[in-house]
């Protein structure tokens, strides 16, 4: 599961796009939460967004 926050959207956006294969590198993106191994966190995180990120795992 992705959870990209505010700017770092964009710079992460680029590696999803057609120059890069995630193929390879088995690495493919869910959006069900039932089929993740991990949760990326790509951006910085605050201690006001801690709360909402632990409802998602939970």
């Amino acid at each position: 599961l992705l959870y990209v926050i505010h700017c770092c959207f964009f710079e992460f956006a680029s590696l999803i796009g057609l120059r890069f294969n995630f193929d390879c590198c088995k690495l493919v993106t869910q959006s069900n939460l039932k089929q993740i191994d991990q949760i990326l966190i790509i951006g910085n995180l605050t201690m006001r967004m801690t709360s909402s990120l632990v409802l998602i795992n939970a």
